[in-house]
């Protein structure tokens, strides 16, 4: 019973592996590219078969690149006739060049921002270190002198609370300062706004006088030429009036 399980378990191992393996055709290799071409390597693929597809492609590339440089060194890189797998292939290679050259790209502009980064951090580090040294070297004269003026500070008291509301005082003033030049700034811009306006409209009026006077001109002009015609048709009546009166009086003298 084991050793048809076991039998068994092979065989089902066997078509595995049959199923898993991939015979490559030219029409396979020509939807492959059709595929990458227009989707992606890895669209609508499964997760065990991207790695084939990715192995395949690697390996078409890898060929028309190594007969695309014996060509040349052969006829000096004349044009042939390809076929569409070999079209597809340059335009594919080409690509994958082309982003493998913005990615190197992205990647030494990334390393830069590194550079510049760290460098500031350092620089940064470094100020703020010689600062607390010159404040360590001045701290002792800093506590005597603090020592010296302790008295004064607490007879100044006064001047302290006086100099803040001045302090206020002017932050005030500077505030109401600045609202009042926002307020004449947004006058002013209303009043450049009124005077645009108010040229748009005075353009717009002149441009439909314009055209009024245009289409009375054109109405005088169809006026004048409806007479003109007029006056043809009737000299042409005039003149074949004549004739016929000239004819009869002709035929009465014969």
């Amino acid at each position: 019973m084991a050793t048809l399980r076991n039998s068994m378990m092979e065989s089902e191992n066997n078509e595995t592996k049959k199923k898993s393996i991939v015979v490559w055709t030219e029409s396979k290799d020509l939807s492959l590219l059709r595929t990458i071409a227009a989707e992606g390597i890895f669209v609508n693929t499964k997760a065990g078969s991207r790695e084939r597809v990715r192995d395949r492609y690697h390996i078409l590339a890898k060929k028309w690149k190594a007969k695309v440089a014996a060509e040349e060194k052969e006829s000096g890189g004349g044009e042939k006739d390809m076929t569409e797998v070999e079209v597809l292939l340059e335009e594919l290679v080409d690509l994958e060049s082309e982003s493998e050259k913005v990615a190197e790209q992205q990647n030494e502009a990334k390393k830069a921002a590194a550079a510049k980064e760290k460098k500031q951090a350092t620089e940064m580090r470094q100020r703020a270190l010689e600062r607390f040294g010159e404040t360590r070297k001045r701290q002792p004269e800093t506590e005597k002198e603090e020592g010296k003026k302790e008295t004064k500070r607490r007879r100044s008291g006064g001047g302290a609370l006086e100099w803040l509301k001045e302090k206020g005082e002017s932050l005030r003033e500077l505030k109401e300062k600045e609202l009042q030049d926002k307020k004449e700034e947004r006058e002013i811009q209303k009043m450049q706004r009124e005077q645009f306006v108010g040229q748009l409209q005075a353009t717009q009026v002149a441009n439909n006088d314009q055209m009024k006077m245009l289409q009375q001109q054109q109405h005088q002009q169809q006026q004048q030429q409806q007479q003109f015609t007029m006056l043809q048709h009737q000299m042409m009546v005039m003149m074949q009036q004549h004739a016929q009166l000239m004819s009869n009086l002709l035929k009465k003298d014969d």
